[in-house]
């Protein structure tokens, strides 16, 4: 999970030296533009290339340290493989949430993914409850980013996609719910 994190803000700093020309054809090309699909560019890769791009050094910096820290638990419950395919499965969610919700919008940043590994982790806590006393810290994590969304879904202009927030969140919760734990320790359900 450090490679991951490492890579994002590896990418950044790349795009950072980049001619602008360079960079902005990276950006045409990797960021979430749903409109693009409906003039015939087959971008369906940018559901998860999206992610890779991010707005400035705070902005990979928070998500990659987010991705960190909540994704440490994910890993820890499920192992790495599983962890990776959550985080990739909870990006996707979140970009066919932003394809519905927020079709004219052109969107960048992991935070679906992070947004994914909370839900899944409050998930997998819950069901580890008995044995893991942060199930509850989690569960609150939850319904924080729930409410902030929220908030921003009806303040308006915030710049932030509240959609592809849920979309990840919804998609964390399923593909936590459905994860198998490491090591064959059972679960409750």
């Amino acid at each position: 999970m450090v490679w991951l994190c490492a890579g994002l803000v590896l990418f950044h700093a790349v795009r950072f030296i980049l001619p602008a020309d360079v960079d902005r054809s990276i950006q045409l090309h990797l960021a979430l533009v749903p409109r693009f699909w409906d003039q015939g560019e087959p971008f369906y890769w940018t559901l998860l290339t999206y992610a890779l791009l991010h707005g400035d050094f705070l902005h990979v910096l928070i998500n990659a340290a987010m991705t960190l820290a909540i994704g440490s638990a994910v890993a820890r419950l499920v192992g790495s493989g599983t962890f990776l395919a959550i985080y990739a499965l909870s990006i996707i969610g979140g970009g066919l949430a932003i394809f519905v919700l927020a079709h004219d919008s052109v969107t960048i940043g992991a935070s679906g993914g992070v947004s994914g590994l909370i839900g899944a982790a409050a998930v997998l806590l819950y069901r580890f409850r008995d044995v893991d006393p942060r199930a509850q810290s989690m569960a609150a994590m939850v319904g924080i980013v729930v409410i902030l969304n929220l908030a921003m879904a009806f303040s308006g202009g915030t710049g932030i996609s509240w959609q592809g927030h849920l979309g990840g969140l919804a998609a964390g919760l399923i593909y936590g719910y459905a994860a198998r734990p490491r090591g064959g320790r059972g679960l409750r359900s």
